[in-house]
């Protein structure tokens, strides 16, 4: 009986010992300790207390703080610090803690502290300036906050990172006043890594431009993370989807979490790319400085540079590259230097066969011959009241020839005649445009929404043109005439 009441006793302390460890969770880490007192991690505010701005000038491993977040409701979340580097704090939520272990969450801290000091931060800079922007430095700590928190679990698949625009705005109730970052954290280390690069690229941009379009800022923040050398995550990401739609608008970004999402994504950064890579990082500099935003914005900083381009003439010469991506011919215009890529959405043509294909307002259509011969006509109609860009891109013995033009003709149809010495491949590339360069941008939830027109297409054998032209324009001479014989024989009976 005495035996059985020492067990008893015994069981009792045990299960008294594990409780109070369990309420009182340490992590160690280079001999340092911390505790994560707060077992209610998530915390809800009903009445927004007063901000007020704070000193966190002496951050150090295992602070704890409560940082606004808004899930979809502005919340408190309760997080320790993880990782101190020259650039950053780390910051992970408790609960997050508690999900992955101790060892784990620190070991995953460290590794995206290493990655923003030594790649995310220097390189980020280099492409879009300093995170302190027209804004200021709100807290007087030039270290940047990365927040991770679970987003996707509570928000969805869409939410794997973001900012708070009015996180450096101290009349804002729910600010965290530093510049600040959040990032889902329950993502592998290379995903984590990636998303910060993107979403610190975006810190940078809305604190020296807010309102700027997002095929650009979006662009620029992919951009950055395959500058930062982790070109792999937005290539198998969202380049490999936008290749088969190149017919997404690049002024309209899809916000409709899906494949046209994520071809939005990739259409984006490979026109940023487009634009580093034959204008320099310098360009897409100015693009977050400049005043102008949107297509506007590029003309603003291609003027500022001394080129002798348009929007439109850039965007009929990066379309091209999407298709051909070869550097070495036309001073390597129709090409990438840093991503290795094609469109692989590609229409074949029939020689007198007429097909009609859908086009969306600055997204583009890419038709195929693979057998012509070295002479052809090519016809499609005339999309009035927009202009149409057309790239006929063709390889014979002489190498490879780019005809370009962006028509603005009157004419029910356009034709252009090719001609060449043993043609091969041969695509023509087409898109609806402005006549002018486009000022309005913004997003849509579909493609129903953007401007479109359907139009028809063929090629002929040998040139056509003439007769085309002189069939179009044979009526506007032969019914004045007529007009003018009926009315002459009119007054003399």
């Amino acid at each position: 009986m005495e035996m059985t009441k020492l067990r008893k006793t015994i069981f009792l302390i045990i299960v008294m010992l594990i409780l109070t460890f369990s309420s009182n969770v340490n992590i160690k880490n280079s001999g340092r300790t911390i505790s994560l007192y707060e077992k209610q991690n998530f915390e809800q505010i009903i009445q927004p207390k007063n901000i007020e701005q704070a000193n966190i000038l002496s951050e150090s491993f295992g602070d704890q703080r409560l940082f606004w977040i808004q899930l979809p409701e502005f919340i408190q979340i309760r997080a320790t610090c993880l990782a101190v580097g020259d650039d950053c704090y780390i910051y992970m939520a408790n609960e997050t803690i508690e999900l992955l272990g101790e060892n784990n969450s620190v070991s995953k801290c460290e590794a995206l502290r290493d990655a923003f000091d030594h790649y995310i931060y220097p390189k980020a800079i280099e492409v879009a300036g300093h995170p302190s922007g027209v804004l200021g430095d709100i807290d007087g700590d030039p270290k940047v906050t990365v927040f991770l928190a679970p987003t996707v679990r509570y928000m969805g698949q869409a939410y794997l990172g973001f900012i708070n625009l009015d996180n450096e705005n101290p009349s804002f109730p729910y600010a965290n006043l530093r510049e600040m970052v959040y990032v889902d954290s329950e993502h592998n280390v290379n995903d984590t890594i990636c998303i910060t690069i993107h979403e610190f690229n975006h810190l940078i941009w809305y604190n020296n431009d807010w309102n700027d379009c997002q095929f650009i800022n979006e662009g620029l923040a992919n951009y950055a993370v395959d500058y930062a050398g982790y070109d792999f995550w937005v290539t198998t990401a969202v380049v490999t989807s936008f290749t088969y739609h190149p017919e997404i608008s690049l002024l309209h970004f899809v916000r409709e979490y899906g494949e046209l999402w994520d071809s939005s994504y990739g259409q984006a950064y490979l026109f940023v790319t487009y634009l580093a890579n034959r204008f320099g990082n310098e360009f897409t500099k100015k693009l977050v400085f400049i005043e102008e935003d949107g297509a506007i914005g590029v003309d603003a900083a291609l003027e500022h540079f001394g080129y002798n381009l348009t929007f439109n003439d850039l965007y009929l010469d990066w379309i091209t590259a999407c298709v051909l991506d070869n550097t070495e011919i036309y001073d390597g215009i129709y090409g990438f230097e840093t991503v290795d890529y094609r469109i692989q959405a590609a229409s074949s043509m029939v020689r007198e066969f007429i097909m009609e294909r859908r086009h969306y307002y600055y997204g583009f259509d890419v038709k195929k011959i693979y057998t012509s011969n070295d002479n052809f006509t090519f016809v499609i109609d005339n999309p009035q009241p927009y202009a149409l860009g057309i790239s006929i891109a063709f390889e014979d013995d002489n190498g490879w020839t780019v005809i370009q033009e962006i028509n603005e003709k009157k004419s029910d149809d356009i034709r252009i005649y090719v001609e060449g010495e043993n043609i091969r491949d041969v695509y023509i590339i087409t898109s609806l445009l402005s006549k002018n360069t486009p000022t309005v941008f913004g997003t849509v939830m579909s493609l129903n929404e953007l401007i479109s027109v359907d139009l028809n297409y063929t090629f002929y054998d040998g040139n056509h043109v003439t007769d085309g032209v002189g069939i179009s324009y044979s009526y506007f001479i032969i019914i004045p005439v007529v007009m003018c014989m009926i009315i002459f024989k009119k007054k003399r009976s």
